[in-house]
């Protein structure tokens, strides 16, 4: 038998009714869980405050909490001072000055523990700028002449007085306390001799009368000529204070019109035996004949030496008379004069003859016998003092 068609509607309608009874209970179910785990959070957590330069922080961290904790929490990157250049404000230290942590007014680091309700005072350093010091650079003087027939003043360095950044190195300031000199022509009454061709057989008697005469030469040797007796002799005259001087390995007056390959061998080459035998490579160079050409000045340029030339040639090597050697040095030098003169090549009686003379003669003439390398700088000009800017 049905039920009445009344009872049935209304069983229809607490469907809904039971359905939504559920929802809510399934509802509180949640909620009851959500707030027990806010609980349980709540309890593994405290709450913790930043200030950093008077702006608070807020901060909620799971325990156990450090300050570093905190911070990343917070979201706050504290900066350490920067170290900053003093001209361009470069930064050459970025860490510096340390941050100032204090946790409830204690002195504290990154690895403090906190407690809940704890507060973190943290001070950020200024930045600082890098100390100035003071000092002087050189200022390089001009370089001599690759090529120089007469004898020369070197040039001298000036200096300036500087104030530099201590770390960077950065220039702040400077003012010139000491004038550059360039290189000059000795206008005082010095003169050099020089002996060309050799070591020879009579290079040990040219140094036996400059021995007595206590005077100093230069000798501008041609590299075959260093064997045997020409080797000692070229020793010997190192030993006494003389200067060698390069003068090709074979002395072939005919260089310019060569290939680059042949002036190398014969400059270079040169250089070479000398220092191999010698020890010593000479600062000068003496082209054979006097002849030269742009390649020459090249090689000898990137040899770092300079091209000794002369003022005053005796053409002793035509062998003349001691007296026409004598006259041709008195006739024609002058301040700063080199006198060219041949210690080997041939028969050098006459030169070694007329050498006394001509020492006695220059000096009784004023002159100051003396090797072109000695040659002192010319002074300095006085520059008004001046000091660096405060």
């Amino acid at each position: 038998m049905k039920p009445p068609r009344r009872a049935r509607h209304l069983r229809r309608r607490g469907w809904p009714l039971r359905l939504a009874l559920v929802f809510v209970l399934v509802l509180g179910l949640i909620a009851s869980v959500a707030a027990v785990r806010i609980l349980e959070e709540n309890r593994n957590q405290i709450r913790v405050t930043i200030l950093v330069g008077g702006v608070t922080h807020p901060a909620k961290v799971p325990v156990p909490a450090t300050v570093g904790d905190a911070l990343a929490a917070a979201e706050v990157e504290p900066r350490p001072g920067q170290l900053l250049s003093l001209v361009t404000k470069k930064v050459l230290d970025p860490a510096h000055t340390p941050v100032q942590i204090v946790v409830d007014g204690m002195p504290a680091t990154r690895d403090t523990p906190v407690l809940g309700g704890s507060t973190i005072g943290v001070v950020e350093p200024a930045d600082e700028t890098e100390d100035p010091v003071d000092g002087s650079d050189p200022i390089p003087a001009p370089p001599m002449p690759v090529v120089i027939h007469g004898l020369w003043h070197p040039g001298q360095p000036g200096l300036t007085a500087t104030r530099k950044g201590a770390v960077s190195g950065e220039l702040v300031a400077q003012v010139q306390v000491q004038a550059v000199v360039p290189p000059a022509p000795v206008t005082e009454k010095l003169v050099a001799l020089t002996f060309d061709d050799g070591p020879g057989v009579l290079t040990v008697e040219v140094l036996r009368v400059l021995r007595e005469k206590d005077v100093k030469a230069t000798f501008c040797v041609v590299g075959r000529q260093l064997r045997k007796q020409g080797l000692e002799a070229a020793k010997g005259a190192m030993g006494e204070g003389h200067r060698l001087c390069n003068h090709t390995i074979s002395h072939d007056a005919g260089l310019p019109g060569k290939s680059q390959t042949t002036i190398d061998e014969e400059i270079r080459g040169a250089n070479h035996l000398l220092v191999e035998r010698t020890g010593v490579k000479p600062a000068y160079y003496r082209a054979p004949a006097g002849r030269m050409g742009p390649k020459i000045e090249a090689t000898v340029k990137d040899e770092g030496q300079q091209v000794l030339l002369w003022t005053v040639d005796t053409k002793d090597f035509q062998k003349p008379p001691p007296e026409a050697i004598i006259g041709a040095v008195m006739a024609n030098v002058q301040p700063g004069g080199v006198v060219l003169m041949h210690d080997g090549g041939g028969d050098r009686a006459a030169t070694l003859a007329a050498l006394p003379t001509i020492i006695d003669q220059l000096r009784g003439a004023g002159y100051q016998l003396v090797l072109p390398d000695a040659i002192p700088p010319v002074p300095a000009a006085p520059v008004t003092p001046a000091t660096l800017p405060t």
